[in-house]
């Protein structure tokens, strides 16, 4: 990361943990990897106070550590990643209360400020820690609901848990259905020793375990390098996501196990499922009287927030807004119920093992797939589909002009006949004029249908085929999927939100995500938003014509982007001043004489991102430093307001120019904190899509 960034990481340290963790922070990522007695040489600190700060920032993932076996010496590393993701803990905890409730997001909130902890742990702070004999009688005795509810207690002895009213009414068995919803999200996952060592550190460790195994001894040929290479990065990737026992594991999760009333089963008083180090353990059924009964998680398991998985949630909400500005309300409901589908499935937005961009193909088949019927079954009633799209005469559509779907890599074989859910064979498309006089498009007045342009391209109509699940689309408007419309309209945009897997014989149709291409596009419409916001449209117009055509030169740029050529040289002299636009020159011959040498104008999209990432580091890491300037300016007045005896009662012990000062203040940290949170969202396009 850069200065800016480091800088930015420490300050939320500081705000958050003190100076004493922020200051132990700063050290190590000013001088990188350092044992206790090289921290103590460089800080000053006491041994006490180096301990304390260092067990805070491992608590909090802030600090990576490792015990070399050679001199049984530990090592201390800084992880920034962990400690921008500070920023995000508001977002984390709204985004897990929007999903999941209440419960969730008090659960996301403890382990965002503890760290990590053990399910126990949890249990106990939220006083739930009851015996079975108790529960079962409140069950009898209340008609299923458990009479020892209490809010969660004061749990002083880690200075985390307070007292809450709306944790009321938490039981055990919805403590443990909570968290199994949010281990199966992958929004928690269980802690691992991997987590708390570095990259380098793990990879060395993976290295001597994989290196150990008998195939892998001596001179190693090129395909046994590439095993070895691989075998690797299985294991990185077990350590980071787990084991495929353990997924399947937590996917099992809440899925409770059937039995008859009559065998009361092994003597065991509940289900409970221990997942460590991906090793998944049943330790017995439920002895009682009810034939369903849920899995319970271990007490031992350690318990944290997944960062990477936030990201995922994140990228979908940015998706689903695009869609929702380009389209419409209606359709960027049907967008966001298809990736919410699509989300459970993916773990994280940029893996660190890429595949080769180059091939289209291999990456096409690779996308997560859904099909209409599993789409159609999560639908919500909420979602109004048949009046969401407009309707217009088919004497306004050019059917000459139609558009099949793109399919981007993916391959109807020449015996399957393209009779899909959006694709019409070619005898359907010479008889498409003999359908129904209406079509459909989104977003137009049905009153208003001189407005619709002549040379207005649409989407074509679609035959229905009743052997399906799915409502395939027909030639006849009346008989069209509401949910295909909006599906095709998504396909068709040229965004191209979604990609159609054409059906054939043997298989239905799906919908597939490029993720990717999408990502892509975020970055780039927020740094033309940018450059449109600084240097007007024809600065836009400039970065969007070297997008499409690549390198040109000031001649070509002018005449294609139809600009007056003193204005063009002005312009692209203050972009390529402020870095948003490159400059590359060619010598025609070797005396590299200026008037001898071609100059060409390109566009770097990653350069020009990793530019206004860095400026936005700045930007954030001012903003928490106004942020303290403006608190020291009236410390005195929130000391005296967060009193306990004032709290609640600030007209009685608060004069009124204190009140006032008190009120400004806050007015001005929720404006600089939202500006805090906009800055935020650029950073996670630019950066973490």
């Amino acid at each position: 990361m850069s200065h800016h960034a480091a800088e930015l990481c420490v300050l939320l340290v500081d705000d958050i943990y003190g100076q004493l963790a922020s200051r132990m922070f700063e050290t190590l990522f000013t001088y990188g990897r350092l044992s206790l007695q090289a921290i103590l040489t460089r800080t000053w600190l006491t041994p006490r106070q180096a301990r304390h700060s260092l067990a805070v920032l491992v608590q909090q993932n802030l600090a990576s550590w490792y015990t070399s076996p050679e001199d049984n010496t530990t090592y201390y590393e800084a992880h920034l990643g962990n400690a921008y993701a500070l920023i995000r803990f508001g977002k984390i905890i709204k985004s897990a209360e929007d999903s999941f409730g209440e419960v969730a997001s008090g659960i996301i909130s403890n382990l965002l400020l503890l760290g990590h902890a053990r399910v126990g742990d949890l249990v106990q702070a939220y006083n739930l820690a009851e015996t079975e004999e108790h529960s079962r009688h409140a069950k009898a005795t209340t008609n299923g609901v458990d009479s020892s509810n209490k809010p969660l207690s004061s749990y002083t002895t880690k200075g985390h848990f307070t007292n809450n009213a709306r944790n009321q009414g938490l039981n055990l068995e919805k403590f443990h259905s909570t968290v199994s919803t949010l281990l199966q999200s992958g929004l928690v996952s269980i802690v691992h020793e991997s987590h708390f060592r570095s990259l380098a550190d793990n990879r060395g460790e993976a290295e001597k375990i994989v290196k150990s195994l008998p195939k892998f001894q001596g001179n190693l040929k090129t395909d046994q390098k590439a095993e070895l290479e691989e075998a690797i990065n299985q294991k990185l990737a077990d350590w980071r996501d787990g084991t495929e026992l353990e997924r399947k594991a937590i996917a099992g999760l809440n899925k409770s196990k059937k039995r008859s009333l009559e065998d009361p089963g092994p003597d065991k008083n509940r289900k409970r499922m221990r997942l460590d180090e991906g090793v998944s353990q049943i330790n017995g059924y439920t002895n009682g009287t009810e034939a369903l009964q849920p899995f319970y998680l271990d007490n031992d398991s350690v318990l944290r927030v997944n960062h990477d998985h936030y990201d995922v949630f994140a990228r979908n909400a940015a998706l689903v807004n695009l869609a929702e500005k380009s389209i419409g309300k209606e359709t960027s409901a049907v967008y966001g119920m298809l990736l919410g589908l699509l989300e459970h499935d993916i773990r994280r937005c940029r893996e660190r093992t890429k595949p080769d961009e180059s091939d289209e193909e291999l990456n096409a088949a690779s996308l997560l797939k859904i099909s209409t019927f599993e789409l159609s079954s999560s639908l919500t009633d909420n979602i109004c589909l048949e009046e969401s799209v407009g309707k217009v005469d088919s004497s306004k559509i050019d059917t000459g002009q139609v558009r099949r779907v793109k399919t981007n890599g993916y391959k109807v074989e020449s015996g399957d006949e393209a009779e899909v859910d959006g694709m019409a064979s070619a005898d359907e498309e010479d008889e498409a004029d003999d359908g129904d006089p209406n079509g459909h498009v989104s977003g137009v007045d049905t009153e208003n249908d001189a407005a619709i342009d002549e040379d207005a391209d649409f989407t074509p109509e679609y035959r229905v085929s009743k052997e399906d699940h799915t409502s395939p689309v027909s030639h006849t408007s009346h008989n069209i999927s509401p949910l295909c419309q909006h599906l095709l309209l998504l396909a068709e945009h040229p965004y191209q939100f979604v990609n159609l897997v054409p059906r054939t014989k043997s298989a239905t149709e799906k919908w597939s995500v490029n993720f990717t291409s999408l990502s892509r596009l975020l970055c780039q419409l927020e740094i033309e938003f940018l450059i449109s916001s600084r240097y007007g449209v024809l600065g836009t117009r400039i970065v969007r014509i070297l997008t499409e055509k690549g390198k040109l030169d000031e001649k070509a740029l002018t005449n294609i982007g139809l600009i007056n050529q003193k204005v063009m040289r002005s312009i692209l002299t203050t972009m390529h001043e402020a870095g948003y636009l490159e400059l590359q020159e060619i010598p025609r011959d070797n005396q590299r004489q200026p008037s001898r040498t071609m100059y060409f104008w390109f566009f770097d999209r990653e350069r020009c991102a990793q530019k206004v990432l860095g400026d936005t580091y700045k930007a954030m890491a001012r903003c928490l430093q106004r942020v303290q300037v403006e608190r020291e300016a009236v410390k005195a007045v929130i000391e005296k307001a967060e009193r306990t005896d004032v709290v609640g009662r600030e007209e009685e012990y608060l004069s009124i120019d204190e009140r006032s000062a008190l009120e400004s203040w806050r007015e001005k940290e929720e404006r600089i904190l939202g500006e805090l949170g906009r800055l935020d969202d650029l950073v996670a396009i630019l950066r973490d899509f």
